[in-house]
């Protein structure tokens, strides 16, 4: 083996050109594939951090007579209490909600934002976690007004507390509220998992009265993780649950009609929505290996042609067919390496450079890295490579044709029929995998612009959104207490909106509540039309939005037909609402709408207006029914500023901050700050991403089989220059020459892309649900992709050509 390797690196050594180009094909080809799997192995393949997580189930809600899951499958308090007392499948069952910034003091006093979680004290028991110090909750933990305690997430106690065990019994104040510290969880443990937010604070769910009792209300705020007990199956638990859901339906009928329930595996629950498109991704980038890979073969092949005399002369001397195929497999499997070693060097920027373009709120995604896991992965692929690449190689150079090897007259060495056959097969496998790579591209840009074309019904430039919201005393968190916090909204969110509209820069300052485009804020309330009462199915319900005047004048969303709301509109005045047009055509579709009256929550409004459709939820998602009521009428606890400034709306974010301040320094901002155009820019992130990553596979993939190409038609004329001299000394001209060279080529293009294009047409249904608006089959898409990589070819085959046209004649029959 030792004399294998020596020889390899001799060998590859003597062939600096062929080795330079075989080792950049396969860097680009590993490196690629390691910094995608590194991607998805961290994000999807890998199991939950958690003892026995296979067991671990989210137990989700949803309604029948939609096709999405009701609310991204939360429930109500009260449903949960009723599960947990009637399932029988599940160790145990726990509900998890209130995920979300909460607010804290720093040390100079400034109000600072924390991430909280909800739990129910079986969430312990259901991660099989206990704290690292301090108790875990409890079911007393559970009863309103006994629920102000709290525990620490590692980091937060090591950062703030500096790992002391006397944090435990210290006091937290949060939201205005003060909780024991009781635990601090273990090193280690996150969740959500991973998440680049991750909780800093656990505190107990403390079930109100009302949370008890099947009345009107229906909060969907929570949702549920439970873990199996063993020997119960996902199936069975799924039935099992269903009945508990058809018997609550049975005993309240007016609760939550055709609620159901679903049963998946956490893992599923937590990176389902991304396994599809991720896994799509490695399967393109494992297209660009092989492309690479057949590349490579070609060039063995080439190289194993020239070095027939040098296999001819060791077969003669004694080595065996065996020692002869080892040997050239130490030599692709040394070169796989040393690609390997180099495309993992690319990886690790190119993972620095994936991260930077991910979308936000993939699990686990502060832990992606090139790991141990990820370099045996990339060295076991990379030795594949070599075995895949050079098998083929080794076994034709391990034949050789001593009498014509050994002869003076075969110092030029020529190919025989099959080695030919065999390169030509593996330039059109690269052509064909080109090509199903460019149409995926295609696909995908064309998917995202039909994306950017999609006019959302609103102008979101240069508006800024902040979010506030009113402080809820210390004390039992009941019905009263949200009426008496509501109460002070409306003038509050006044006062703010009079001292933001004074800051230079801002040109409309506006507040609503009930969520802003593309946000992922909406609240549904029911809806009850006279004559007919509370409509059934999934016309129920619309989007309801509490906004001041010059809210829908702000956003540019036109006004169709009536009135917009103005200041005239009080709280003495008839309550009024401007409704858009999915409500009116799902409401009144044979009606005038203007002046009709309907109800939500029980109370009474009268359309004044009616307003063009906007994509509230996104560019991808459908309008919905929606209804706009003024504040001066309303009663609101959280809200959100919408400001439309004259420049950049980040520059004015200080000033406005100081504004809201000036009227309650306790006033707390919530969360993060953006504007509209950066909510648009983070839902369409994903699609920019996926097209991003395949043109660049495209690119790679279309590259490396021109210089495939390249590489074969160059050596062809290299093999057949005594030929070509002869043609020429016979008549034949240089465009004679070229053309025969640019056939040659031409045949095998062809071959290559009628192939590909086949694989393209049946095997581009599997991407259909990852495109918007568009059929997989493109026939435009198809034929660019076909006329593009044409056009490579014939551009890789000219260099060739022009060599073989420019053959002195004379030269060439004096070395016949």
């Amino acid at each position: 083996m030792q004399d294998d390797l020596r020889h390899a690196f001799r060998s590859l050594g003597s062939a600096p050109t062929f080795t330079a180009v075989a080792l950049a094909v396969l860097a680009l080809g590993i490196g690629a594939g390691t910094a995608i799997f590194s991607v998805v192995d961290t994000v999807v393949l890998r199991g939950l951090p958690f003892d026995e997580h296979d067991r671990m189930v989210a137990v989700l809600e949803f309604d029948t007579r939609r096709a999405e899951t009701f609310g991204g499958g939360q429930t109500t308090p009260q449903t949960y209490l009723d599960w947990r007392r009637m399932q029988e499948s599940f160790e145990e069952i726990a509900g998890v909600g209130g995920s979300g910034p909460l607010e804290m003091r720093s040390a100079t006093g400034a109000p600072i934002d924390i991430r909280g979680l909800r739990v129910t004290h079986e969430f312990f028991p259901v991660f099989r976690v206990t704290p690292l110090i301090g108790r875990a909750f409890t079911a007393d933990d559970e009863i309103d007004g006994r629920d102000h305690v709290a525990i620490l997430s590692y980091g937060y106690w090591q950062q703030h507390y500096a790992g002391s065990p006397d944090a435990i019994g210290k006091r937290l104040e949060i939201s205005g509220q003060s909780y024991e510290i009781v635990g601090v969880m273990p090193r280690g443990f996150a969740y959500p998992v991973a998440s680049d937010k991750p909780t800093d604070v656990y505190r107990p769910i403390g079930f109100t009265n009302d949370d008890k009792v099947r009345g009107g209300n229906r909060s969907y705020n929570w949702y549920a993780i439970a873990r199996l007990k063993p020997g119960v199956s996902i199936e069975q638990a799924h039935e099992q649950m269903n009945r508990v859901a058809a018997q609550l339906d049975e005993q309240y009928p007016k609760f939550s009609p055709g609620m159901r329930v679903r049963v998946v595996t956490l893992h599923h629950h937590l990176v389902g929505k991304v396994r599809g498109w991720m896994l799509m991704l490695l399967g393109a980038v494992t297209l660009v290996l092989l492309i690479a890979c057949a590349n490579v073969a070609n060039l063995m092949l080439v190289r194993a042609t020239v070095r027939s005399r040098e296999m001819g002369i060791r077969a003669a001397l004694g080595a065996s067919r065996s020692r002869l195929v080892r040997a050239l497999l130490v030599e692709s499997i040394l070169l796989s390496l040393a690609g390997a070693a180099a495309g993992i060097l690319l990886a690790y920027f190119g993972v620095a450079a994936i991260h930077a373009w991910l979308p936000s709120g993939l699990p686990r995604v502060a832990s992606i890295g090139i790991d141990l896991r990820v370099l045996t992965t990339a060295i076991a692929v990379s030795i594949a490579t070599g075995i895949l690449f050079g098998i083929v190689p080794a076994f034709q150079s391990s034949r050789p044709d001593l009498t014509r090897a050994l002869s003076d007259s075969s110092r030029s060495a020529t190919s025989g029929t099959a080695s030919q056959k065999l390169r030509s097969v593996l330039v059109v496998v690269e052509v064909a995998l080109a090509v199903v790579l460019l149409v995926g591209a295609g696909l995908f840009i064309s998917s995202f612009i039909n994306v950017l074309r999609i006019d959302p019904g609103f102008d979101s430039r240069r508006v800024l959104l902040v979010n506030v919201g009113i402080r809820i005393p210390p004390g039992p968190y009941n019905r009263e207490v949200l009426k008496e916090a509501e109460k002070r909204g409306r003038p509050y969110a006044l006062q703010m909106l009079e001292a933001v509209r004074a800051v230079p820069g801002v040109e409309t300052a506006t507040a609503v509540s009930g969520g802003v485009p593309l946000t992922g804020g909406w609240s549904r309330t029911r809806v009850e039309l006279p004559g007919k009462g509370e409509l059934a199915g999934a016309d129920n319900s619309v989007d309801r939005r509490i906004v001041t005047p010059g809210y829908l004048e702000m956003l540019h969303i036109p006004l169709m037909r009536g009135r917009s709301l103005s200041t005239e509109d009080t709280e003495t005045s008839q309550r009024v609402v401007v409704i858009n047009q999915a409500a009116a055509r799902k409401y009144w579709p044979e009606h005038d709408p203007l002046g009709q009256r309907f109800k939500m929550n029980n109370e009474e409004f009268t359309v004044v207006g009616i307003v063009g459709d906007i994509r509230h939820l996104g560019p991808e998602i459908a309008p919905r029914q929606e209804t706009y009521a003024p504040l001066s009428q309303n009663n609101v606890v959280g809200m959100t500023l919408a400001l439309k400034t004259h420049g950049d709306p980040m520059t004015v974010l200080p000033a406005v901050k100081a504004a809201i301040w000036s009227v309650n320094k306790d006033q707390r901002i919530s969360g993060d700050t953006f504007t509209l155009e950066q909510y648009m820019d983070r839902l369409i992130a994903q699609r920019r991403f996926n097209m991003t990553l395949l043109a660049l596979f495209g690119g790679l993939g279309l590259v490396i089989a021109a210089v495939g190409i390249y590489g074969v038609m160059a050596y062809l004329v290299a093999q057949r220059t005594n030929e070509i001299g002869i043609r020429m000394a016979l008549g034949a001209t240089r465009g004679n020459v070229v053309g025969m060279v640019l056939r040659r080529a031409g045949m095998l293009m062809a071959t290559g892309l009628v192939l590909g294009a086949i694989v393209a047409w049946y095997g581009s249904a599997a991407v259909n649900s990852f495109l918007f608006d568009m059929q997989p089959n493109d026939l435009r898409i198809l034929t660019g992709a076909l006329l593009t990589l044409a056009a490579a070819g014939l551009f890789a085959s000219a260099l060739p050509a022009r060599r073989a046209a420019s053959v002195d004649p004379l030269v060439a029959l004096r070395h016949q």
